[in-house]
């Protein structure tokens, strides 16, 4: 085998393990071959150890980021100086603005790198929506030049990929998303009858969805159901409504024993980027997915019904209440399915095929 040293660069958490992203990271930096180590800037957690390197922030805001910058690159050529074959690895899911600031760094200092930049998403889709004219532009000219000046850069689906080509002229090459699931569900979680969303709420996108099931979803599920309830998981949410069950951060296992034993993951999201890995995680384990064709964009889908692909607000709440009422029927055919998307997005073997296919010195 082809041996080289990689830096991981990731500009949010990886441990504890508590989004889509940090887990999608955390599985290939797993299944990376030969010497790794990860450098991550994080706000809740100081972890140094041989695989690991933290810049430490006491807050999580663009600043603090930035001015940390320095200090994490300064960590990775001292980590990487004395190699031949030096691989990095940049995690695009933060803004693009501290990918770019890193790229371009590390072409400089360490000309004989290889660089590889690994899109989450469509960044400059999401700032369009959601952030000012001057933040989208910005995000937009420095997206393109990463695609363009990273030695390889991928795409998450064969729908990021065209959409990458379309704005910046670029390929890519598709490296899905992908997993590292232990399928063992241990134990069942004490609820009765509930629905989940694992998502925080203080992503925009995951913010609309979960309005969406408090003000028009669960109050109609609720007239046929008035003992359903809504676990919500990954944190940020703060109201109280009487049917919202918070488990805030949850540990893996317990996540996945909370979606394996829901009745449903209910995923009406109206706009995102990229692919969501907790739907992939839930038909991995069995569970039964209703989501909107934005929620599901970009996964490739063994069968239909389940999971249910419903883009109107009465027809979310008739195939749930469907799916309430015929439960046993419903799961055995999401159960049958579990193994497809087990094999397809498993990030040893994705990974495996990445690095034969791309990977040069």
């Amino acid at each position: 085998m082809l041996k080289f040293k990689t830096a991981f660069v990731s500009f949010f958490p990886i441990i504890p393990d508590n989004t889509g992203s940090s887990t999608v990271v955390n599985s290939r930096f797993k299944n990376w071959p030969n010497k790794k180590k990860l450098f991550q800037i994080s706000h809740i957690k100081k972890i140094n150890n041989r695989t690991f390197k933290t810049i430490f922030i006491k807050k999580e805001t663009p600043i603090n980021k930035i001015i940390n910058l320095p200090k994490l690159i300064f960590e990775i050529i001292k980590f990487l100086k004395k190699t031949k074959n030096k691989l990095i690895v940049i995690e695009g899911a933060s803004w693009i603005f501290y990918s770019f600031i890193v790229l371009f760094s590390l072409k400089f200092l360490l000309p004989n790198s290889k660089i590889i930049y690994i899109s989450h998403s469509v960044e400059s889709e999401i700032r369009k929506k959601y952030s000012n004219i001057l933040i989208f532009n910005l995000t937009k000219l420095l997206e393109k030049l990463v695609f363009k000046y990273s030695h390889i850069s991928t795409s998450v689906s064969k729908i990021e990929q065209n959409k990458i080509m379309k704005l910046y002229n670029q390929k890519t090459i598709n490296y899905p998303n992908a997993l590292t699931l232990n399928n063992k569900i241990l134990k069942k979680i004490l609820i009765k009858d509930y629905i989940i969303y694992p998502g925080s709420y203080l992503y925009r996108p995951n913010k609309n969805a979960i309005d969406i099931l408090n003000k028009k979803i669960m109050p109609m599920l609720l007239a046929k159901f008035p003992n359903l309830q809504l676990v919500l998981t990954g944190g940020g949410f703060k109201k109280k409504i009487p049917w919202v069950l918070n488990k805030g951060i949850v540990k893996k296992k317990d996540l996945y024993n909370l979606i394996y034993y829901s009745k449903c993951m209910c995923v009406p999201l109206k706009f995102g980027s990229g692919t969501r890995m907790k739907i992939i995680e839930a038909m991995a384990v069995g569970a039964i997915v209703v989501s909107t064709t934005k929620g599901i964009e970009g996964i490739d889908l063994k069968n239909q019904n389940p999971p249910f692909i419903k883009n109107n607000i009465k027809e979310i709440v008739n195939t749930i209440v469907t799916i309430i009422t015929k439960n046993k029927s419903i799961k055995k055919k999401s159960l049958a399915q579990r193994n497809y998307y087990y094999e397809k997005y498993s990030m040893k073997k994705n990974t495996q095929n990445f690095i034969k296919q791309n990977i040069r010195f």
